[in-house]
């Protein structure tokens, strides 16, 4: 009886060492997937960015190490520089300030809808809607001989206005469809829904009021996602091309130009390589420096 049960346990170990061993070849299975396509296209780019940076880079002819000039010609003698950095600082800004706190104010507000209300509005909200159509939509509303808004002004007796193509107009043109189409913020709804109903009730019998339940129990329980979701806008808008190439490729007079733009001018249209791509690396040094700065003065501690 002894010898069977010994068999028995003998068997059930062998088993469970054979398991382990399935389980951790599929773990190196599926990690060795996600390191391929992180070094395919993920840490090969950067590197080989970071080496075209400081070459004279030509796709045929040999290229040719330069150091530092590509950043030095950037840095004092580009007067285009100065230009799209402020531009996109002043569109990321903008369109950050004006648009970062709407989806966590609504969040906060349908949740204190009805259930059949939130339901409509969360259906309507995320009635999917391609990037590109819907800027070429806004380019038309635009449009000052056919154009929505101007039609609108038209009609109400106002003068109508250039839009796209007055200089002064173009940075609002770019940030408006950001403010009336916002993102609905399915995390923080998501979040909000996570928060225990017991903090609410037990500051509903300390007397708390709606303001002061969300000033003290939903904000600082959003805060770690609010802080992720600044770092995603930040990315997002230091990096943004579409949107301005589609509605006025950077003009009018560069209005909009932005530094992707100009590293795609650069790159692809002047054929300077290195030096587009150097731009990139000091795009890519100021945005680390904005996360850097938003880490530093953001907490995301809930309990502070």
């Amino acid at each position: 009886m002894q010898r069977k049960e010994f068999n028995q346990l003998k068997k059930s170990v062998i088993s469970d060492i054979r398991q382990q061993k399935h389980r951790k070849r599929a773990a190196w299975l599926f990690s060795l997937i996600a390191l391929i396509f992180v070094t395919l296209f993920g840490w090969y780019p950067l590197i080989t960015a970071f080496i075209v940076a400081f070459q004279e880079f030509h796709l045929i002819r040999p290229s040719v190490f330069v150091g530092l000039e590509h950043f030095r010609l950037l840095l004092f003698f580009d007067w285009m520089v100065p230009l799209v950095f402020r531009n996109t600082l002043l569109y990321s800004g903008l369109s950050i300030g004006l648009t970062f706190l709407l989806p966590i104010i609504v969040s906060i507000l349908l949740m204190e809808m009805r259930k059949n209300v939130i339901r409509v509005m969360m259906i309507l909200w995320f009635i999917p809607m391609a990037s590109m159509a819907g800027i070429i939509l806004w380019k038309w509303f635009y449009s000052p001989e056919y154009g929505l808004f101007n039609g609108i002004l038209s009609r109400l007796g106002f003068p109508m206005l250039q839009w796209l193509r007055d200089p002064r107009l173009t940075m609002f043109c770019l940030v408006l469809p950001g403010i009336i189409m916002y993102g609905p913020g399915l995390i923080y709804i998501a979040t909000i829904q996570s928060i225990p109903d017991e903090l609410y009730e037990a500051a509903e019998l300390e007397g708390a009021r709606f303001w002061q339940k969300i000033w003290y129990i939903t904000l600082p329980r959003l805060r770690p996602i609010i802080a992720v979701m600044l770092i995603l806008g930040i990315v997002s808008r230091m990096q943004t091309f579409d949107l301005p190439f589609v509605m006025t490729g950077g003009g009018p007079n560069n209005a909009v130009m932005m530094v992707v733009i100009y590293i795609y001018q650069l790159a692809f249209s002047e054929f300077k390589y290195g030096r587009g791509t150097a731009l990139s690396i000091l795009l890519f040094a100021v945005t680390m420096a904005l996360i850097i700065l938003q880490r530093k003065y953001f907490k995301e501690n809930i309990d502070r």
